[in-house]
């Protein structure tokens, strides 16, 4: 039976090695690999192409974790991989800076606990590791789950997991509102889920351009994916 890859980069030793332990000791049996630095990171990228990666924010001043965290999201052959960041930084300033370069989700150190970092890392596995295979077309937006590939106008667009699933999910119930919460498996407090997803959200209609109307805010509720309000093009 296929294991999950899952690779650890933490700069320093003892969180690095209670990490891997604390992944050790889930019921679930993972391939797991562990370095400190980004140069040994890219390396075990390109080699092992991970399904999680587990990234510590502050590797140095040359080439910190955003950094490493943006060469996947540029890397087709890792569009597969998920990435949550471990951080110290304070979420309320930096979660939209790390979800725009292409974070999943994120553990803040402050609060780390093995329960936390299971429940983050299970529920990203559930939502790019699950088994869908129905595309879908919905007027300009063509999304492929099998290939994990989303395309607008007949253009390429890069998406992160985490992205995907929630466009996928909002696709598949046309003109149906759904609930943050319901956008979101994790494990957390509400108010946490709505800025995740709606920095999410953020991004994903940067992404479809012209076409960001077709995911619509139901104020009260959470999002759908409705009839595209394209922009006029330029």
């Amino acid at each position: 039976m296929a294991q999950e890859r899952v690779l650890v980069v933490e700069d320093e030793p003892g969180v690095l090695e209670m990490t891997l332990q604390v992944l050790e000791a889930m019921p679930e049996r993972f391939q797991l690999s562990g370095v400190r630095t980004a140069k040994e990171a890219i390396d075990r990228l390109d080699r092992d192409r991970p399904h999680v990666v587990l990234l510590d924010l502050n590797l140095g001043r040359r080439f910190d974790g955003l950094d490493i965290c943006r060469t996947i999201r540029e890397n087709p052959r890792l569009r597969h991989t998920a990435v949550i960041v471990l951080t110290g930084e304070l979420m309320d300033a930096a979660e939209s800076m790390l979800l725009d370069a292409g974070a999943d989700d994120y553990v803040s150190k402050a609060h780390f606990t093995p329960r936390l970092l299971e429940s983050r890392l299970r529920a990203v596995l559930r939502r790019t590791l699950k088994e869908e295979t129905r595309k879908i077309t919905h007027g300009p937006l063509q999304l492929d789950p099998a290939r994990r590939e989303a395309v607008v106008d007949d253009r390429d667009i890069r998406l992160t997991p985490t992205e995907f699933d929630l466009l996928y999910k909002l696709a598949s119930t046309p003109d149906k509102a759904l609930t943050r919460r319901e956008l979101l498996d994790r494990g957390s407090g509400a108010s946490a889920i709505e800025r995740t997803v709606d920095v999410h959200v953020l991004s994903i209609r940067r992404k479809l351009g012209r076409h960001d109307g077709l995911v619509e805010t139901v104020f009260g509720v959470g999002y759908r994916v409705g009839t595209s309000k394209a922009s006029p093009a330029s």
